[in-house]
């Protein structure tokens, strides 16, 4: 691995840069509750040179941002199938529709588009559209990437059988009977990250946008009081190495809660 970084932005928005690609994931700019740097970054992102790469999870408008979409340039818009209609039209990048279990190669990274257990459209347009999990690939390592998803037994251990992952991305969200289903709460959450045998669990979709956010800070605590070793809760606006994250010696200081309470 010549190098990488993840710069965690806030809800499911990720800045992954390695071996010289920069890859986003789910940008949005409509932050109801959040910090200066997620917002610094959406802000100024017609000035920032262009990504190479964007993913999009799924149509729900706090992972399918039009106004974010718009003001990003990338060379390659990834998202699942029938979202193309739904895309700003403004746009000279190539998109590139996926469906479950079909693999791109860009740049020398594999990206993997799996399935997710999330229904998903963008309002006010009555279209039903897929949800995806991606998982991108390179230098013999895997980071997962899920989106928003709920839990499946067979789902996860299929994917965990089928591929190396190093590192996931899950997205945490209320524990209530309601949302469960299309969500992982901290169990859930912690039965996924073991199905699918990855190294090491960040816990993504929480603390910017509210709503479901802030139900997720509970979620978020829980997990924190199992104290797990495999665990690596990243601060919005954090930025880690991911040399920093496989290793696991000093890489999972016991985190600081009072964070928890400015978001």
């Amino acid at each position: 691995m010549k190098g990488g970084h993840v710069h965690f932005l806030g809800h499911a928005t990720l800045l992954i840069e390695v071996n010289g690609v920069t890859l986003l994931t789910d940008p949005i700019s409509r932050v109801l509750r959040g910090n200066a740097q997620f917002k610094t970054f959406l802000s100024g992102a017609k000035k920032r040179p262009p990504l190479d790469i964007v993913l999009i999870s799924h149509s729900h408008r706090d992972h399918f941002d039009p106004k974010a979409l718009r003001d990003i340039e990338a060379s390659f818009f990834i998202l699942p199938e029938r979202c193309f209609r739904l895309f700003p039209k403004k746009r000279n990048a190539l998109l590139v529709e996926m469906r479950p279990w079909e693999v791109i190669e860009i740049k020398g990274l594999k990206i993997r588009s799996l399935p997710a257990l999330h229904l998903s459209w963008l309002h006010p347009y009555p279209l039903l559209t897929p949800s995806l999990s991606y998982l991108i690939e390179f230098d013999n390592l895997g980071l997962y990437f899920a989106g928003d998803t709920g839990f499946c037994r067979r789902l996860f251990k299929g994917i965990g059988q089928s591929f190396k992952i190093d590192i996931a991305f899950l997205p945490v969200g209320p524990d209530d009977l309601l949302f469960k289903w299309y969500h992982l709460g901290a169990k859930d959450a912690i039965r996924a990250y073991k199905l699918l045998g990855a190294k090491v669990f960040i816990p993504i979709h929480w603390g910017v946008v509210k709503g479901t956010s802030g139900d997720s800070l509970k979620t978020v605590r829980k997990l924190l009081g199992f104290s797990l070793p495999y665990l690596r809760l990243l601060n919005v606006g954090d930025k880690v190495s991911l040399g920093e994250l496989l290793n696991r010696e000093g890489a999972f200081a016991p985190p600081d809660l009072n964070f928890l309470k400015q978001v």
